[in-house]
């Protein structure tokens, strides 16, 4: 893997840019690509998959990481983003598992956490975990810098999520996932939800969200004890599965 310096950007990933990028490497992983093959190749074995959806996300992931291992940038994602992948993946688990029992088309509408639980047993959910705790190694196995362990921040997350939410509406999970980022201080955030994308966006330049932003600026810097000039926000962008990737950031 390649060793992060002090003056490489950080890009924060939010939950669906985990997914993508995790569904990819357990593809490679599958069909032996290794970090060294050009990515022709892997298109190429993606190309002749016949699910069109499965194709679309594989091919996120892949240009995601292309970026990640092609740049001088420095990965981290949100404590959280992790379990809330373990949960949405338990939830396909089950209805996995419960298409195979043939239950009856009807459930769907009604699956809830108690069908889940019966579904999804402590063996598929230590599977589960263990993938997603494999995430770090894997991208670091394709050259990516990470840097995990920022559960120390969890209290500083969480008060700055209710602030963020007193000047600008995000969803819960979103309003965490955002104030990781701007604890950190990262200068990218790769996202594929459209509001998302554009709320943090607007923040960052829009002119009638000036208030908003140095409101903002100031909070994160009492929380990160730093001049509210001096604050970082974000720029936001979202990976395409279409196109060639650009040197810089290709993210719309």
């Amino acid at each position: 893997m390649k060793k992060a310096q002090p003056f490489w950007k950080v890009a924060f990933l939010d939950t669906n840019t985990l997914h993508y990028i995790g569904i990819y490497l357990e593809y490679a992983k599958k069909n032996n690509l290794s970090p060294q093959d050009p990515k022709a190749k892997a298109i190429a074995k993606i190309n002749n998959l016949s699910e069109a959806d499965l194709q679309k996300s594989l091919k996120k992931g892949l240009k995601t990481i292309d970026f990640l291992s092609t740049q001088d940038v420095q990965v981290q994602y949100a404590p959280i983003s992790e379990l809330e992948l373990l949960t949405r993946r338990a939830e396909g688990k089950a209805i996995l598992n419960a298409a195979e029992e043939g239950i009856l088309d009807r459930i769907w509408s009604r699956f809830r956490e108690k069908e889940i639980r019966e579904q999804v047993g402590p063996t598929d959910l230590a599977d589960i975990k263990d993938r997603i705790d494999g995430l770090t190694s894997m991208l670091e196995e394709f050259g990516i810098a990470v840097k995990t362990n920022l559960s120390n921040q969890a209290s500083d997350v969480l008060e700055l999520a209710k602030e963020i939410n007193g000047l600008v509406y995000m969803g819960a999970m979103d309003s965490i996932i955002y104030a990781n980022a701007l604890v950190v201080q990262a200068d990218y955030f790769l996202t594929s939800d459209e509001y998302f994308k554009k709320t943090i966006n607007h923040i960052r330049s829009k002119p009638h969200y000036k208030k908003i932003k140095q409101q903002l600026r100031e909070i994160v810097g009492q929380i990160i004890l730093r001049n509210a000039d001096d604050v970082e926000l974000p720029s936001a962008h979202t990976v395409t599965d279409r196109g060639t990737l650009k040197p810089q950031l290709y993210v719309s």
